[in-house]
Order: C-alpha cells, then structure tokens, then sequence
C-alpha cells in the first residue's frame, strides 16, 4: 500500500469547504488585538487566546524590536550549543521568583515543553502516567512518547482515586492536569488533587497554559489562585497566550530543571526561542506585575460578555475564566454559525470533535482587556442575530450522559440545514 494512500482518500475538508462553512486557516492580513482585518473587512476578534490583550502593548512591542537590534532575528542553534541568551537566562530567574519555585526553564514553543518533559519523566523506571481526560493534545503526545506502556486516564477525582485505591505507594507516578481546560475553561480541582497526593505520595504536574496570566494575584495562574502552589512539581506555562509571545516554560526543584536541560531532547535538539519572542514574554511578565487595572478591565469585561450571551439564551458551561464557550451541540451547527457570525463581523471559532467529546460542540469565545464595551456589544448584537436564526441550545450538556448528547447533536442537527436555508434568504 503507497504511504501516501490516507493522504488520497482525504476528503474532509474539501467537503466542509463546499458546503460554505470552513472555518480554519483564514489568513489575517492585520491585527489591532481586539479588532482583526480579513480579506479586506475588519473583524471583532473574540477567537484569540490573547488573555490580557498584551500583543499590541507599547512596552512589549518596544522590548520585541530593542532585541531584535541587539540580537538579531534568531539564535540560530540550540540553547545547548551556541543558542543560549543571556535574555533567556533572565527570563527564566524573572520567572523562578514570579511563581515561588527554586528554578524555571524556557522552551521554543509550549508543545514541545510538554511533549519532552513529560516523555522525558514519564519514561523513568516503572513509570505510571495518569492523564485527565479533557487534557491537551501535547500532553497526551508527550505521555505516548514516554517509554512507560502504563499510561491511564482519568475522568474525574473520584476516578482517579478508584485506580490510586489499588496500592498504597505511588511514588513512581506522574498525575497530568490541565490548571484551566482550553475549550471549556473548566478550572481544574487542583486542592482535590493535591489532597489526594498527600494520601497517594504521587507527582503532580499541572499544564497552566490557560490559567497563567489570568488566575492568581497578578497572574501567577491556578495553582496561587487555590493556594496549593506548594504542593505542584511541575508547574507548566505559555508564553503564547497571555505573555503575548511564543514559547513555553517550565518551574520546578532545582535538581529536576538540572536534568530536564541536560536530558530533554526537545531543548536540545531545537533552536532557542528567538530574541524578538523572549523579550516580548518578559515585557509581558513586568506589565502583569506593574498595571493594576489590566485585571480589573479584564474581569469587568468577561462579566459583562457573559451576562450578555446568557441572556440571549446561550449556555456557557459555568466558565469562570475569560474563555466563554457557547454550548450548541450539533458540529454542523457549530460551523454554520461561525460562518455566520464572520460574514456578520465577528470572529469565533468552533471547537468540534475530538477537541471535545462528540455531541458537545462549542463557540469558543474569550474576552480580554483591550476590548471595548463598543466591540462586545457588536458581538453580542451578532450573537443576537445567530440565535434567531438557529435553534440554540440551553442546556448544560454536562448534565447529560455522553450518549444522550450524542442524541440531542443528532436530533438538532436535523433542524440546522433548513434553519440555515431560511437563514441564507434573509441576508
């Protein structure tokens, strides 16, 4: 059989692009944070992960082109070799003191973080890796790339406990969490697991990529947020979300990020996250610290944005963070309204399986501190007109059995091609 054979017979997209409704890819040509430029027509962006809205930042932009004097472009090598900045080095003590952890160690992107990190740990001797099933991609890549074969997932606490109960001693264990998970923004129990550590003596590595920045005093993310820093082994961040950058970085003991610099190859075997994008993360890191009204808009803002779509009737899953999803189970309605909702100004994104389970398809939203009531508002007006067109469900589908939503995305799928006909005669 030709290698290339599944490659051939690739259709999906094609089909979804027929159908008028692919939402991926689509290439902006300008950004003002809140507000971004496609094919020529200005958009409200409320599908960015840009938390505190820092890209655009006079402080962070500034220290992005005073590195690129300094620096050039590129580090041009891996930081084990001839990559390694004085810059980097900085960050990474900036980021030590910031999280309270005796040392921090800064990767080129934050997949790549995860996915040595946890390979790396998860491949000691009679290694077990408990993974939450809501987990990132590159966290579950990084427990397939462990050399462990004892790799087991887990849905809740409850769960995770019924699988600890079968020994005492899990010093040899890796529990893998989310601080905040991506398409939800469900906040993870990190004091129901760090409790169940206490009794279980497991490691605890938290993936905070959606919580730093966000939760915690100044930002210092879920674990300061519910006290239990402490009690994390591995702390692990972003700077693509909040930081307004690139790269990813880990905090832990200072004999563990030792080994993880010499042993990860991953870091090794990668090119030192470029100057412009090390810089930017730490001009980010000092307004987290210094503005103190970036929280108050923030949070002012994700009230208002979240008031206003459940009055329209949307079920937001109980999100506290600044990612407000929009529970519409059916994917195809999903797609459908994202292409609606671009062709009326706004931009959100769809999160459809296997990002979540099937029947649970979401618009994934988030608000940020650059947006002003101006640009929520518009969102919500388009909002507005989507659930007049649609059959928006609300309904926690949390509440559901898997299947029964399953049904429920089957049974309101049904409605959606001739909600869109009508919908499409109307504009």
């Amino acid at each position: 059989m030709d290698i290339f054979e599944a490659c051939y017979a690739y259709h999906d997209p094609d089909l979804v692009k027929a159908a008028g409704v692919y939402p991926f890819f689509r290439a902006l040509s300008s950004s003002e944070g809140p507000v971004v430029t496609v094919g020529g027509r200005q958009l409200v962006m409320l599908g960015s992960n840009n938390y505190l809205g820092l890209t655009h930042h006079p402080d962070v932009v500034k220290a992005a082109h005073d590195a690129i004097d300094r620096y050039g472009t590129g580090c041009t090598g891996s930081r084990f070799l001839n990559g390694n900045l004085d810059l980097h080095e900085t960050l990474e003590a900036e980021l030590a003191t910031f999280l309270e952890k005796p040392a921090a160690l800064v990767f080129s992107s934050g997949f790549l973080a995860n996915l040595g990190v946890v390979g790396l740990l998860g491949s000691a001797p009679d290694a077990v890796l408990f993974t939450e099933v809501e987990n990132h991609a590159s966290l579950l890549d990084g427990a397939r790339m462990a050399r462990s074969r004892r790799v087991r997932v887990f849905e809740n606490l409850a769960d995770l406990e019924r699988q600890l109960q079968k020994q005492q001693n899990w010093s040899h264990a890796l529990v893998l969490t989310d601080g905040v998970f991506s398409m939800t923004g469900r906040v993870a129990d990190l004091r129901g697991l760090v409790a169940l550590k206490r009794k279980y003596g497991f490691r605890l590595y938290v993936d905070d990529a959606h919580g730093m920045g966000v939760l915690g005093h100044q930002g210092r993310g879920t674990p300061w947020s519910q006290g239990v820093m402490a009690d994390v082994d591995v702390l692990f961040g972003t700077f693509s979300k909040s930081f307004a950058s690139l790269g990813g970085f880990i905090v832990a003991e200072a004999a563990v990020v030792n080994y993880l610099r010499h042993k990860t190859r991953t870091l090794i075997f990668s090119a030192g996250l470029p100057p412009a994008s090390t810089a930017s993360a730490l001009a980010a890191l000092h307004v987290m610290q210094s503005d103190h009204s970036l929280y108050e808009r923030l949070w002012d803002n994700v009230a208002f944005f979240k008031a206003g779509v459940e009055k329209l009737g949307y079920q937001t899953l109980g999100s506290t963070t600044p990612i407000v999803p929009l529970f519409v189970g059916s994917e195809t309605l999903a797609l459908r309204i994202c292409q609606d909702a671009f062709e009326l100004g706004l931009f959100a994104t769809p999160a459809i399986y296997p990002a979540v389970p099937p029947g649970r398809a979401l618009i994934r939203t988030s608000v940020t501190p650059v947006h002003t009531r101006q640009h929520l508002q518009a969102a919500l007006d388009v909002l507005a007109t989507i659930a007049k067109r649609y059959p928006i469900p609300n309904v926690d589908p949390t509440t559901l059995p898997l299947a029964q939503a399953m049904d429920f995305d089957e049974a309101l799928g049904e409605h959606v091609v001739a909600a869109s006909s009508t919908a499409r005669s109307r504009t």
